[in-house]
């Protein structure tokens, strides 16, 4: 397995969304060592109310297509995103080209539906404690094994509605995320993000915590 990595910490640091893929499909063994380390995710009162939903088939591919095309054209004017020019190798042309690639190569690969049970008692926002680090477990496992996977957007928007009617989704279980994975077409991380010292406070909000982000190293190390 090509970029597969044993060190957790190279893992998470190098677990950068990928939009671009080759033809290579995913087998059921990668594929469901990713589902496995979902189930290892912690869950409220350990419920455990989730389901893990792939999208293989060319019919559900299909409907996967229409809502990324949905999902397109409402993402395309809030980021102010249009087609590239063939010779701009700019940064974000590079980063808008791997998008549309993605949306337009959407009924080719196989991706994961997450759903979550509802209960009247607690919020999206609290039941979202109980799917997100599931999604998460996915994304590292399937680092791990040198596997590419993207975070879309495709069960919101305008293509709930079709991947909830085309699964059978029942109307109290949410759509919490879904997931497209493939074997990479280049390669993984590092990942770019703001310091750490811009995000951590100590005891107070705005408060810097020197003695804590100087003494990390990027990645961790023990």
């Amino acid at each position: 397995m090509a970029g597969a990595s044993a060190d957790i910490w190279e893992v998470m640091s190098t677990a950068r969304t990928i939009r671009k893929f080759t033809d290579e499909p995913v087998d059921d063994a990668t594929l469901g060592r990713c589902l496995q380390a979902a189930t290892w995710a912690p869950s409220g009162a350990n419920a455990q109310e989730w389901r893990f939903v792939v999208l293989r088939s060319p019919e559900q591919r299909a409907v996967v297509a229409k809502a990324a095309a949905h999902a397109l054209a409402v993402i395309e004017p809030v980021y102010g995103m249009t087609r590239p020019a063939d010779d701009d190798h700019g940064q974000r042309a590079r980063t808008y080209r791997a998008t549309y690639e993605l949306h337009d190569r959407a009924e080719e690969f196989t991706s994961v539906l997450f759903t979550q049970r509802r209960f009247a008692t607690a919020s999206e926002l609290l039941l979202g404690g109980s799917i997100f680090p599931a999604m998460q477990n996915f994304l590292l496992a399937a680092r791990a094994q040198g596997l590419g996977a993207c975070l879309t957007s495709w069960g919101s928007y305008g293509g709930e509605q079709l991947l909830r009617d085309a699964v059978g989704v029942p109307s109290d279980w949410m759509i919490a995320g879904h997931v497209v994975i493939g074997w990479p077409r280049g390669n993984h991380g590092p990942l770019r993000r703001r310091s750490l010292a811009a995000s951590v406070h100590l005891d107070h909000w705005g408060q810097p915590a020197p003695q804590i982000t100087a003494a990390v190293t990027s990645p961790a190390r023990e």
